[in-house]
């Protein structure tokens, strides 16, 4: 270690057990202030957390089926998935991140994965 992350270690030794995660949580979160990780939301920020929405509707499609919630609500959920997805791709496209043209990448998508090999080519799909 050097002199710093001595003096570091030993900062956090004078605090009580209970306080040491939260002083990492501050020391932590103070450098990635430094770092440009925090301050005004940026567009990025906002496309993450759609894609985590997109996210949690699929994990709701999982809970259904696990829940054995029927056919109905299974279907209900894959509708918000492509609610969410194509919401987002609207976004995107109006902040030209994405093309306008979905159909027919789409199609071709579909068309390349035909010509490959089962799972792709992996153990487990």
């Amino acid at each position: 270690m050097n002199s710093e992350e001595l003096q570091y270690a030993y900062e956090l030794r004078q605090l009580e057990e209970e306080e040491w995660f939260d002083q990492l949580g501050n020391d932590i979160h103070e450098t990635n202030v430094e770092k440009g990780f925090w301050g005004d939301p940026e567009i990025m920020d906002k496309y993450a957390a759609k894609l985590a929405l997109v996210h949690s509707e699929v994990t709701e499609v999982l809970e259904a089926l696990r829940k054995s919630q029927g056919p109905d609500k299974v279907t209900e959920e894959f509708a918000d998935i492509l609610i969410r997805t194509f919401d987002l791709y609207s976004t995107l496209v109006e902040a030209g991140e994405a093309d306008p043209c979905l159909y027919d990448i789409m199609i071709r998508k579909m068309e390349a994965n035909k010509a490959r090999p089962p799972k792709h080519g992996n153990r487990w799909g």
